[in-house]
């Protein structure tokens, strides 16, 4: 029996996922909003392959509204890092959040990836005062930067 052939528990969750493609003139800038997992994927990839197939030199990814990521979604990401080196082409993740540099960390894929992370201000409070927690926000403390390439044009504007 398929999942087609069954109907779906009403309470089960049902995983959502937006991915937005913006073109630019070089680069195509795609935005995955929700979570990529098993049920997914397959969906996320074909939108995402598509989206470098648009573009002359790359994609910028932001995965800043990227709620969740699981290995299916880890060897999505790897699978595309695979066909943009593979046609000449960079892939940059933006913006990653916690759940996902813990995921790339965590299985050793992180140095394989270009990865942008904006600047982080610290929270200012009412009288000047700032928060102090003693680790970074943007993500966990053994999460190095990694070096951005200049001769890669990032966020190209139509």
């Amino acid at each position: 029996m398929t999942d087609s052939d069954r109907e779906r528990d009403p309470r089960e969750a049902v995983s959502a996922v937006v991915v937005a493609v913006h073109p630019g003139p070089r680069r195509t800038r795609a935005q995955v909003s929700g979570e990529i997992d098993a049920d997914n994927h397959e969906d996320v990839r074909a939108a995402l392959d598509e989206a470098l197939d648009a573009s002359t030199t790359g994609l910028d990814l932001d995965l800043s509204a990227l709620l969740f990521c699981d290995s299916a979604g880890l060897h999505l990401l790897l699978e595309l890092h695979r066909t943009a080196t593979d046609t000449g082409k960079t892939l940059v993740l933006h913006g990653p959040r916690r759940q996902l540099t813990r995921l790339l960390a965590l299985t050793g894929t992180t140095a394989l990836f270009t990865i942008h992370n904006p600047p982080t201000h610290p929270a200012e409070h009412p009288g000047g005062h700032r928060s102090v927690t003693g680790s970074d926000p943007a993500g966990p403390a053994f999460h190095a930067p990694h070096t951005i390439d200049p001769a890669i044009a990032y966020d190209d504007q139509p």
